[in-house]
């Protein structure tokens, strides 16, 4: 493009002989205008069509904070406030559905196409450019972030932004202006970033390891070492506010540890990194490996054709002469920062694969290079072959991203569904691990929802409203949220994680239970025992995605002690309906209606039967029903109640919208679930019960 160069040429005959390749014959600028579009697309196709996960309620819970409640929270948290600041503003224009959400990362992926175009032509040239756009658009690991509500695209944008505008500022020869343009690009990159995700240090620190190369050459630039000098320490200056933060966070983390420590060999990582790379998150390297090899080999290529190239007049002989300084500049970008994070892994754990994409597009410009050295040397119809195998992989790759049920994002929003559409007045709800209670939020649709700690356990002056209770880390570390009485994150004893539970079970009848990774915040498993001696399973519902949520119901001893009304009604095959409560109100079009049952086994019953629940006119036409179900829960049947002991049944029916207003009759019965007949009643009535009148008003 005017203005940038190429920076790096080829010879005369490799000039003509690129000048005749495919790709430089074509329209450099439509060519990378149908690799956006394309690149569009492919983020676009099921963009929010899955739940979010974990990790990305946290982002639209602390969007739809205030500024300063978001900034006080993030000081808290493990990442920096920039991210969710932006995401805040955007979601009071877009939304904060999960497509709005995630369309604002689509929008920084998507601007990694042309700016990774723009490093690449800076670095080498047009074809090389062309080709890293192609692979940024169609990489997988691109998808995946791209439609992920997190920070990460965001920060490889900033990365790629500080990189190309700190270049052109070392760089800079016009006698007409000065490189200030440039360096304030890097200013303000460089800040964003580090206010955008902590891991953009270490990018930052290689960054300027290579400037520092760069002025420091055998004829030393004063003028440009004391830009690069002031520049940086305004960078200081700017974050200065948040560095004790940092600081504090980095030095003394604020949550469980959840990452392990870097083994002494460097091997599984730089396997895991180059998947990842090459393919992204959706295969597995060992099913993978032709291609993994293939890449390797493109790899290993592009780095002779930039050896190759002529200098550029960025970059003069350096203090390292075995390597040209592009091909320096482009290794340390994407594996100097994860060879930083591997090394300080043996002190503090640090190492995951998601962080890794911050400097990924500098290996894209390596393939390209390969391809363009492939195009070079080979002709066009072996580069053709070799990307065409490549974009394949992408493709499958990303198809097992979107269909394959391995790698679909933990489905938050059917376990809330599926607890709230069983919750009724008297349950109360337990999410076991600190920043879980953010997916709960994000999906709830009950009002009036209240939360609090588990411990200490206060009990709740409306106990017919549903309330969420948040556990901490059972006997955790006590620098857990640094002792701050506002931090999801906190230890809690064992004795008083016991207590609390013990006065939970007295309050309430049913417990349910948003289990996801409480083997971090329990890891002896105190809760799921003190729940297996002391409760009794009701249900238990694994939902997709990669760690294993489950939504689970209990019930709890203070089932019995609820208020009971009716009289007792004997049913044949020795099962007895010994009571039950339906609230004495009038009724709207639209509500739902709650109704607590007792049932209790005389003798053991030949099957297990279900209950309906029926709404009936005056004049015995149907109005309304219920959901079937089994009397106590899926776990817990009536051939396995003990003999002669009541058994609590929570049990609603919602009422049509557009019901008439009247008087209408609600009634129950149990019938076998094979035949579905009707259970006699021992007196000889009609095998149903009727619990009481509706009144449904205007």
């Amino acid at each position: 493009m005017p203005g940038l160069g190429p920076y790096a040429k080829i010879g005369l005959m490799t000039q003509a002989k690129t000048q005749s390749s495919f790709i430089a014959k074509s329209d450099g600028h439509l060519l990378l205008l149908v690799i956006i579009l394309a690149g569009f697309a492919l983020r676009l196709y099921r963009l929010g069509a899955d739940s979010l996960w974990y990790d990305e309620t946290v982002s639209a819970f602390l969007a739809s904070e205030s500024a300063t409640e978001l900034i006080a929270h993030t000081a808290r948290d493990i990442h920096p406030p920039g991210y969710y600041l932006l995401l805040h503003f955007w979601t009071l224009a877009a939304g904060s559905s999960e497509f709005a959400l995630a369309f604002f990362s689509l929008v920084f992926g998507l601007l990694l196409i042309p700016l990774t175009y723009q490093l690449a032509r800076l670095l080498a040239n047009r074809q090389v450019a062309i080709w890293a756009a192609l692979l940024v658009a169609v990489s997988p690991y691109h998808l995946w972030y791209s439609q992920e509500v997190r920070m990460y695209t965001l920060g490889a944008v900033l990365g790629v932004c500080a990189g190309y505008c700190g270049l052109r500022a070392l760089s800079y020869r016009s006698k007409s202006g000065s490189p200030r343009l440039f360096w304030s690009g890097y200013l303000v990159a460089a800040v964003m970033g580090l206010y955008t995700l902590y891991y953009f240090a270490f990018l930052l620190i290689v960054l300027n390891g290579l400037f520092l190369l760069y002025t420091l050459r055998s004829t030393l630039n004063q003028t440009v070492l004391r830009s690069l000098v002031l520049t940086n320490g305004l960078v200081l200056l700017a974050y200065l506010p948040w560095l004790p933060t940092a600081w504090r966070q980095a030095t003394e983390p604020p949550v469980p540890p959840w990452r392990t420590l870097a083994s002494f060999s460097p091997w599984p990582i730089l396997l895991e990194s180059w998947s990842v790379l090459s393919l992204g998150q959706s295969v597995e390297p060992a099913a993978i490996w032709p291609i993994l090899c293939l890449t390797l080999a493109l790899f290993i290529l592009g780095l002779f054709y930039l050896i190759q190239s002529s200098n550029p007049p960025l970059f003069q002989p350096s203090t390292l002469p075995t390597l040209q300084p592009p091909i320096l500049f482009l290794l340390a970008y994407t594996f100097g920062p994860l060879l930083l994070i591997y090394l300080l892994s043996f002190f503090t754990p640090l190492y995951h694969v998601r962080y890794l994409f911050t400097y990924s597009p500098a290996f894209y410009i390596i393939l390209g290079a390969g391809l363009a050295w492939l195009n070079l040397r080979t002709g066009r119809w072996l580069t053709l072959i070799a990307a065409s195998l490549l974009v394949a992989a992408c493709g499958f790759s990303s198809y097992q991203y979107h269909f394959n049920p391995r790698y679909r994002a933990d489905d938050y929003r059917g376990a809330v569904d599926f607890i709230q559409s069983h919750w009724q007045p008297g349950d109360v709800i337990l999410v076991n691990a600190g920043y879980v209670y953010t997916a709960y939020l994000y999906y709830n649709q009950q009002p009036n929802l209240q939360r609090q700690r588990l411990a200490p356990y206060q009990k709740p002056s409306d106990m017919g409203q549903p309330l969420l209770l948040q556990t901490g880390s059972v006997d955790g570390s006590p620098q857990l949220g640094w002792g701050d009485p506002r931090a999801d994150f906190y230890a809690m004893s064992a004795a008083e994680t016991v207590s609390a539970l013990e006065a939970v079970s007295q309050d309430f009848a049913r417990l349910w239970v948003l289990r996801a990774y409480d083997t971090v915040t329990d890891p002896n498993g105190l809760i799921r025992v003190w729940l297996a001696e002391q409760t009794i399973p009701l249900e238990d519902e694994i939902f997709a995605g990669e760690s294993n949520i489950r939504a689970q119901g209990f019930l709890l001893p203070g089932a019995n002690a609820l208020p009971q009304q009716g009289q007792m009604v004997q049913f044949a095959d020795g099962l007895t309906l010994a009571g039950w409560s339906l609230p004495d109100q009038e009724w709207q079009s639209g509500q739902t209606i709650p109704v607590k049952l007792w049932w209790r086994a005389e003798s053991r019953p030949s099957v297990d039967y279900k209950i309906s629940l029926k709404l009936w006119t005056p004049t015995a036409e149907l109005a309304a029903q219920g959901q079937d179900a089994w009397p106590a829960g899926t776990l817990y049947r009536a051939t396995h109640w003990p003999i002669g002991q009541d058994v609590y049944q929570a049990a609603e029916i919602t009422l049509p919208s557009d019901l008439a207003p009247g008087q209408y009759w609600l009634n129950v019965e149990l019938y076998h679930p094979d035949t579905g007949l009707p259970l006699s009643r021992l007196d000889g009535a009609d095998p149903v019960v009727t619990l009481g009148s509706v009144l449904v008003k205007g």
